[in-house]
């Protein structure tokens, strides 16, 4: 996989729909843990950003080990995908709760985020790509 610190713009436009990623994590015992989730990504393409809760397991492996995958494949044409390797550089609880009601609206039109609790504490994980491979984007 080629080094690079960022998405290409045809990149950026795949992670800008709505396509769903694998992101990928390591547990404590070093095996790779995988769950699906909605995806966001910096316009430039600098970093890509996946809001979950605090108390999710892919969020305490982050913690304890920072490094992490993540792959998209348009759902409409599986030659179209980039995949990611790169760095949890940023853990950001400001602005996470508007940032799940921007993603609701993109992944299920809805104006707010329909599972919001109010013991959540909601978590943008910010990752700083460090090899990106991408095809038909």
């Amino acid at each position: 996989m080629p080094k690079a610190d960022k998405l290409s713009p045809g990149g950026v436009k795949l992670l800008q729909e709505k396509q769903i990623a694998q992101f990928a994590t390591v547990m404590a015992d070093n095996s790779p843990q995988i769950t699906p989730v909605w995806v966001d990504v910096e316009p430039d393409g600098s970093h890509i950003l996946i809001n979950t809760d605090d108390s999710r397991l892919k969020t305490k492996n982050t913690t304890q080990n920072p490094e992490v995958a993540v792959s998209v494949v348009d759902s409409q044409n599986s030659y179209r995908y980039a995949v990611v390797r790169g760095t949890v550089v940023e853990r950001r609880h400001e602005g996470a709760s508007e940032h799940i009601d921007h993603l609701a609206q993109k992944y299920l039109g809805q104006e707010r985020y329909p599972m919001h609790t109010p013991d959540e504490s909601r978590v943008i994980l910010r990752i700083k790509p460090h090899h990106v491979m991408e095809q038909g984007v």
